[in-house]
């Protein structure tokens, strides 16, 4: 399937969330878990991110969770959980079992816990034969690390064994592996660490942490920053594993509608999958009912076709864009092309497959959004907050309408017809 997620059933999108305390919350209060894993699977969740292991920094102060007995960095001594593989499996299958969702595990949070290599290796090798038989179905993918460069794999050696223990992970088991974002490695900003991480075709999967700059755009940025990893040669396909969310660290982002249009725009720049990053998720000092944009995920699911991410992408611009958008009556201009215009789009990619089509126009401004037909096309617009039909209209080549701004992001979903059926 290209660049899609698929089980028995077939193709489907991946939409995640962070769960960092859901192996500490399956040993320490499991009315909280049961209450956390059965909102977000009414929500439309089908996976969860958590740690096998964390506690290096003080901020984990009593949520530690101990594969081995350790020393945190203040010095202060934390005991290994005595029954630490049981609650592993436990949770796995009680996400499963009782809610249908799926776990990715990532291994090494703070990889500081086990200092040694050879230490690592053996915890890594023990999840595939302790906790994974008989619960592959159960497991989305494996990834080996959190943020590796600042979590125990510093530097080129660091990316050495990282890669080393994929090709292990990958060798030993079907189900897919990931390595890790290394966004701000070898400087910050820098993207060069991931061809040096990725390349070589060393994972099935590459987990990345996009932009949380909420300057550029009138704060688009972080929505549409996945599109230049969405698809690139000879390296694996992209899951936005830890996006701007709230209560996200170095910015926040409350606005459903940038949270929502960012896992649609994301599966149509052909990544497979989204993970909804929260304060909730990580520390859960807050709860994921109360978050805010949570509730609008489930429409972008029934919205989308299933296998978005393997169709064929288009920028908005190019010659494989069925519209031509205009800001400020300006064609093929976005408005921060054109800073002065009250009408238009930050971006408005799209994705083909024969003659079905989805464009995700986002940051569109109160004048609405100007499109000129490339091709004849009918379509829907709809709100990604509500899955409400917004417009309906079928148009000829050349032919143009404006569409409404909505609460600034709209899913357009079509078919592209023969010139003389729009007539």
């Amino acid at each position: 399937m290209d660049h899609s997620l698929a089980d028995d059933d077939g193709p489907f999108l991946g939409l995640g969330a962070s769960y960092f305390t859901a192996l500490w919350r399956c040993k320490h209060d499991r009315a909280r878990l049961e209450a956390d894993l059965d909102f977000l699977s009414r929500q439309g969740f089908n996976y969860y991110r958590m740690l096998s292991m964390v506690g290096y920094y003080p901020a984990w102060g009593g949520r530690e969770i101990g594969p081995v007995a350790f020393t945190n960095r203040d010095d202060k001594r934390v005991e290994a959980w005595p029954d630490y593989w049981q609650q592993f499996r436990e949770l796995i299958d009680f996400a499963y079992d009782g809610y249908g969702l799926r776990t990715q595990i990532t291994v090494f949070a703070d990889a500081q816990l086990m200092p040694h290599k050879e230490t690592r290796l053996a915890h890594m090798r023990k999840i595939l034969t302790d906790v994974v038989p008989g619960r592959e179905h159960k497991i989305i993918f494996i990834e080996v690390a959190n943020e590796a460069w600042q979590n125990g794999f510093p530097g080129d050696e660091g990316v050495f064994d990282l890669r080393e223990f994929a090709k292990d992970l990958d060798s030993r088991t079907n189900i897919p592996v990931a390595i890790t974002s290394n966004h701000d490695w070898p400087e910050v900003g820098s993207t060069e660490g991931f061809g040096r991480l990725y390349g070589g075709g060393v994972a099935d999967l590459a987990t990345w942490h996009f932009s949380r700059d909420r300057r550029t755009d009138d704060g688009w940025k972080p929505v549409y920053d996945c599109w230049e990893f969405g698809s690139r040669a000879g390296l694996p396909p992209v899951v936005s594993n830890e996006p701007i969310g709230p209560g996200s660290s170095v910015n926040v982002e409350k606005e459903p509608i940038r949270l929502t249009m960012a896992a649609a725009f994301a599966y149509t720049a052909k990544l497979p999958a989204y993970v909804f990053h929260s304060e909730a998720g990580v520390f859960g000092k807050t709860f994921f009912q109360e978050t805010p944009g949570i509730d609008g995920f489930r429409h972008v699911l029934r919205l989308l076709p299933s296998d978005l991410s393997s169709w064929e992408r288009n920028d908005g611009k190019g010659p494989q864009a069925l519209f031509t958008v205009f800001a400020g009556g300006r064609r093929d201009r976005y408005w921060p092309e054109v800073p002065a215009a009250r009408d238009g789009c930050v971006r408005n990619a799209g994705s083909r497959n024969g003659d079905r089509f989805v464009c995700v126009p986002i940051g569109i401004r109160p004048g609405g959004l100007p499109l000129e037909a490339r091709q004849a096309v009918q379509f829907t617009a709809y709100d990604p907050l509500t899955g409400e039909a917004l417009k309906s209209a079928t148009l000829h080549k050349g032919e143009r309408l404006t569409l409404p701004a909505g609460s600034g992001g709209l899913i357009l979903i079509g078919q592209v017809l023969p010139d003389q059926a729009a007539r």
